[in-house]
């Protein structure tokens, strides 16, 4: 093979590895950009998750506020039954006092 033809053929196989290099190059910098992007939308989605949470929380303590409500009122509701006892014995004392 002359020398000439071996020169062809090394700067064939030299274009054709630089172009192998060179989407190879290209492919790793698409990656690299998409992951930046997607730590991008996770930190947003993140914080996004984080501000629901937090206005969301009331929703969840309702359920506390909802069974303190209900102590409360069992509460009232025998201090009712309590005071109209009292008050059915005191008209009764008051009636048996006047005969």
């Amino acid at each position: 093979m002359p020398s000439a033809d071996l020169w062809a053929a090394w700067r064939l196989w030299t274009l054709v590895a630089s172009a192998v290099v060179l989407v190879a190059a290209g492919l790793l910098i698409t990656i690299w950009l998409t992951a930046r992007s997607i730590v991008t939308h996770a930190t947003r989605a993140l914080k996004a998750a984080e501000e629901i949470r937090d206005n969301t929380r009331v929703i969840w303590e309702l359920q506390t506020t909802n069974e303190v409500g209900e102590q409360i009122r069992d509460t009232v509701c025998g201090i009712e039954a309590k005071a109209t006892k009292l008050v059915e014995a005191l008209h009764g004392q008051a009636a048996g006092s006047r005969r």
